[in-house]
């Protein structure tokens, strides 16, 4: 009896020592963050107010009164309970939550509790802003939709032009005017064309993206529908040009 509560607690002990050291270093995601959310109740864009201490993330919407509480189980993986007071996803319920190594992107699911996965999300913090470039190579991960777009993507870019190689298929788009922070694309494989936009968060190291099928679009078009979401991260410095 005195082996097999020994062994048991060994056990124990030995499994809390494999979670503290796997939770040595979750990114520090405290700060304000801009959420774009997704799901059967249609689509919204909020911004929420996010404060860490160690593993445990609180977080606050003032215009719906939400009120987010999350903990790491891992270094990239946070589960969150979340309670709406307001709007059309009024109600409580879970997320999951994954974090980017830098802290400075996520993407994850939602749903009420009791429910299956009712949405999807995809957040940036708000940083100070650098000069945004499309330039060097990336890792494209989808959030929602096919995986047509994924895996490592390069880019090189000269003034507005920005060309990109993701997937087997080529990426061509220009810097938008009117948003310093959006490049628009499009792209052609054997058998169809389509078009893509990224939205790059102020930290010049992360985006949001958005890719649909369809012709090119002008100037004054709306796009064809959305088809899927993806986030990228950038792996070492800007590509020079």
């Amino acid at each position: 009896m005195k082996r097999f509560a020994l062994s048991t607690f060994m056990v124990l002990a030995i499994a809390a020592l494999s979670t503290a050291a796997a939770l040595a270093a979750p990114p520090n995601i405290s700060g304000q963050w801009t959420v774009e959310q997704t799901g059967k109740n249609g689509s919204s864009t909020a911004t929420i107010t996010l404060t860490q201490s160690g593993n445990t993330v609180v977080g606050t919407n003032a215009a719906n009164g939400g009120a987010f509480n999350g903990m790491f189980v891992s270094d990239e993986k946070l589960n969150v309970k979340w309670k709406i007071a307001t709007g059309p996803n009024s109600g409580a319920g879970w997320a999951t939550v994954y974090v980017t190594p830098n802290g400075h992107s996520f993407n994850g699911s939602w749903g009420y509790n009791g429910a299956k996965e009712n949405g999807s999300f995809v957040g940036n913090k708000i940083l100070p802003p650098v000069k945004i470039t499309s330039a060097g190579t990336w890792n494209m991960t989808v959030a929602t939709g096919p995986s047509l777009f994924q895996g490592p993507m390069t880019c090189t870019e000269s003034g507005v032009t920005s060309i990109c190689q993701v997937s087997g298929l080529t990426l061509n788009g220009k810097w938008r005017t009117e948003d310093k922070n959006k490049v628009r694309y499009t792209w052609t494989s054997k058998s169809q064309t389509g078009w893509f936009s990224f939205w790059f968060n102020n930290d010049g190291q992360s985006f949001n993206g958005v890719w649909g099928y369809g012709p090119a679009l002008m100037a004054n078009q709306n796009p064809s529908p959305t088809i899927g979401r993806v986030v990228g991260q950038r792996q070492g410095p800007p590509a020079r040009q």
